[in-house]
């Protein structure tokens, strides 16, 4: 942005010496500036944006304090891709330079005063305090938790989308396609970090070209060390040089784990939120109960998408890669073991919690991972239960029975 107004601010001063500042002129105020007058309006303005870009940045970094404190370190990559902070600066950083290139040329210039530039160094002006109203809006509004685990909760919603068409392309791999006997070779990594991506284009690739089978062992979020295994490769033994370096390359490290590609960062987000919300330092049910719902909602979205495991197959269906991408019985398995160890002291959230797992039932009517779901209810209310008075334990009973009363009625 800063350089697009450095652009458009030699373009203008080009159209005010071709003569559009003498048409503009005769139009009289605000047009019709004198030289000191445009000089100190240019240094009274270039002089209010830096200190407003100080005062964005002092408040950016607010925001990102409280953020961290109220809701976790691992948002602050979120609040830094603020798109509206981001334009924020820009937008006032443009300003400023399109303010200082007018201002070196008046009195000193074809035109002594460049009437269009002066104008539309004022325009600028006017539209970047009016983003400003609307940044302190949105900056505010950003610190509301309930606001961040709906934008969470939004963005996972998406991620799974996403991963569900990537999966649905080809069908699901059999667990008796994969070899358990024969020639087969285990590939190591080279380094150290976090899979932050995974090449399954590429993969493919280089199986069908050399008649293999790969079965990968990580998946995106995974911690590696030269010596975890990255994949085990079946139809060899004595696997090239070429065929390592393929799977190596199309797993992508990097020095921190990043939401990009792993809905389940995403998801390890809302639960870390609900850990904190019910911590007895901060004892905040209501926003507990808010990731619940929100991840309850990712779920229902799972099962809409049928969401699973991605694999490769060639033209003829034969498989080439096994991923552990993720898929719904991970899933769930994350969200109600993780809201269990942690939320169960608190019998509000523990009928909360039960009471989704009976909302999942309509959107798992069919499928094959009831029995998962009705495993975790039987966990939950158990250990929900420990510890309760008479009228607290039954209130825990009931809303477990009608749970799995609207799991019966689907069957």
């Amino acid at each position: 942005m800063a350089a697009g107004a450095f652009v458009v601010a030699v373009a203008s001063l080009t159209a005010d010496g071709m003569g559009a500042s003498e048409a503009l002129r005769r139009l009289g105020p605000p047009f019709d500036i004198q030289e000191d007058a445009a000089r100190e309006l240019l240094s009274t303005l270039a002089g209010a944006m830096v200190t407003v870009v100080s005062l964005v940045f002092s408040l950016t970094l607010v925001t990102l304090t409280v953020a961290a404190g109220n809701l976790g370190v691992r948002l602050l990559e979120r609040y830094m891709q603020n798109r509206v902070t981001q334009v924020t600066m820009g937008l006032f950083v443009g300003t400023f330079v399109f303010s200082v290139v007018v201002l070196s040329t008046v009195g000193s210039g074809p035109v002594a005063v460049p009437a269009l530039s002066v104008a539309l160094t004022l325009l600028h002006s006017l539209a970047a305090v009016g983003w400003l109203m609307f940044a302190f809006h949105d900056l505010a509004r950003s610190l509301q938790i309930d606001q961040a685990a709906a934008g969470i909760g939004t963005a996972l919603r998406d991620q799974v989308r996403v991963a569900a068409a990537l999966a649905a392309v080809v069908r699901p791999a059999d667990e008796a396609e994969v070899p358990t006997t024969g020639r087969r070779c285990t590939v190591t990594g080279t380094g150290t970090g976090y899979v932050e991506a995974i090449d399954t284009e590429a993969l493919g690739a280089a199986a069908a070209v050399h008649g293999v089978i790969v079965d990968l062992c990580v998946r995106q979020g995974d911690h590696l060390t030269p010596v975890d295994r990255l994949a085990v490769l079946h139809g060899t033994d004595a696997p090239s040089a070429e065929l390592l370096e393929a799977v190596r390359a199309a797993i992508v490290l990097g020095s921190v784990r990043t939401e990009a590609d792993d809905p389940m960062f995403l998801l390890h987000l809302l639960v870390e939120i609900a850990a904190r919300a019910l911590s007895p330092a901060v004892n905040d049910l209501y926003t507990a109960r808010a990731c619940a719902d929100h991840l309850t909602g990712v779920l229902v979205h799972g099962f809409e998408q049928r969401l699973r495991r991605v694999t490769v197959r060639d033209a003829d269906g034969r498989l080439l890669v096994r991923t552990r991408s993720a898929d719904l019985p991970r899933m769930i398995d994350t969200t109600f073991d993780s809201l269990r160890r942690n939320g169960m002291h608190n019998s509000s959230f523990a009928l909360r919690l039960i009471e989704n797992i009976g909302r999942l039932a309509p959107a798992a009517a069919g499928s094959p991972l009831v029995p998962l779901l009705l495993g975790h209810l039987d966990r939950i209310a158990e250990h929900a239960a420990e510890g309760l008075l008479p009228a607290d334990r039954r209130a825990v009973e009931d809303s477990a029975a009608a749970a799995r009363e609207a799991f019966r009625r689907l069957l």
